[in-house]
C-alpha cells in the first residue's frame, strides 16, 4: 500500500509540474509580440524571413551559422494572418475538451 501511495505522489507531481509549466508559459520560443510572418527557402540551408516584433517587421536572412539583418520596415509590408474563424469541428473538439479538463 505503501508503494503505491509514494507511486501516486510521483505521479501527481510529474502531472502538476506538467500542467503548471503550460500555465506560466515559461517555455523559450513563446512570445505574443514576436512572430514570423513569412519565409521562403532560398537554396538547400538559406532562407529569408520575415519577423513582426511588436509594430516593426523585420527582413532576415538566415543561412546554416548565421542570422543577418536584411532590411527593417516601420510599416507592415505583409499584414499577419488573423486567426481564421473557428470551423464547426474546432467548436465540437474545444467544448468536448473544456467539459473533460477538470
Amino acid at each position: 500500500m505503501q508503494l503505491l501511495l509514494g507511486l501516486g505522489l510521483v505521479l501527481g507531481t510529474i502531472l502538476a509540474m506538467a500542467w503548471l509549466l503550460r500555465k506560466v508559459s515559461v517555455l523559450p520560443g513563446q512570445h505574443r509580440k514576436l512572430k514570423v510572418v513569412a519565409a521562403l527557402s532560398l537554396g538547400h540551408k538559406e532562407r529569408a524571413v520575415l519577423v513582426q516584433v511588436g509594430e516593426e517587421q523585420m527582413l532576415l536572412g538566415v543561412s546554416q551559422g548565421q542570422v543577418t539583418l536584411l532590411k527593417s520596415f516601420e510599416q507592415p509590408v505583409i499584414v499577419p494572418d488573423q486567426p481564421a474563424a473557428e470551423s464547426a469541428f474546432a467548436r465540437k473538439l474545444n467544448q468536448y475538451i473544456s467539459k473533460r479538463a477538470p
